[in-house]
């Protein structure tokens, strides 16, 4: 994207919804209104805010392709639009849910969880997490080109990074496999199919067959035509 255009939609266009919220917020605080007015007023603005920036993202899109299309009327409009469909949107995506995730274990780790829930449902919510991780793991190889491995060697090692944090963290505080920790147990249960489908699925045929016969019924057609963030080693 054009630097200029690139820093009006991620930089400025964030900085100013932040600086208007906070304003509102402020000044609605000083008139004494209700919580939950304010809550309402909040969403209605933030609301009509995020449609507005919806429309700036757009704008700064199409004028960049409008640049590069002036500078060449031969500028390739579909492999501009798939880089950042494939390699930023997702790897933002999934790395972004993946820090959320490990964010909320590590929380949970220092700060204890003081919930309601018996042992069976404490199980249920953990089982949840295996569940969670499987259906990650296929919505990633979903988004994997089919012509290189970078995309998913990017995925593979993010999910071994986060894994291991998990680990570290269970092998220096050693969190009680309770209900106290559920929301790190929950993460490292995600974490943990991830990695052992990242393992299984390339070291077995049959595996890799599965999921790809699995993925490629929810593929729309010529899916996996995409351009390459990195160049593939000779």
């Amino acid at each position: 994207m054009d630097i200029i255009q690139f820093f009006y939609a991620f930089v400025l266009a964030p900085v100013i919804f932040v600086w208007i919220k906070s304003m509102v917020f402020f000044i609605l605080n000083k008139q004494g209104i209700s919580a939950s007015q304010i809550f309402l007023i909040d969403t209605i603005f933030s609301t009509l805010t995020l449609y507005v920036y919806g429309f700036v993202v757009i704008h700064s899109l199409t004028k960049t392709i409008h640049l590069f299309n002036q500078k060449d009327p031969l500028y390739d409009l579909f492999e501009h639009t798939e880089y950042f469909h494939l390699w930023l949107t997702h790897i933002l995506m999934y790395i972004g849910l993946m820090i959320l995730f490990t964010g909320l274990a590590v929380v949970n780790v220092f700060v204890p969880f003081s919930v309601e829930l018996t042992r069976l449902g404490f199980y249920g919510f953990v089982f949840t997490g295996f569940l969670t991780g499987l259906i990650a793991f296929m919505t990633v190889w979903l988004s994997n080109p089919h012509q290189a491995r970078n995309f998913m060697r990017l995925m593979k090692l993010a999910f071994g990074v986060f894994f291991l944090i998990h680990a570290v963290l269970y092998f220096i505080f050693i969190p009680s496999f309770g209900k106290e920790h559920m929301m790190y147990w929950w993460s490292s249960a995600v974490f943990m199919t991830l990695v052992l489908c990242s393992l299984f699925v390339y070291k077995s045929t049959k595996a890799h067959l599965f999921v790809e016969w699995a993925s490629d019924y929810f593929k729309h057609t010529k899916w996996g035509l995409n351009i390459q963030l990195f160049q593939e080693k000779k």
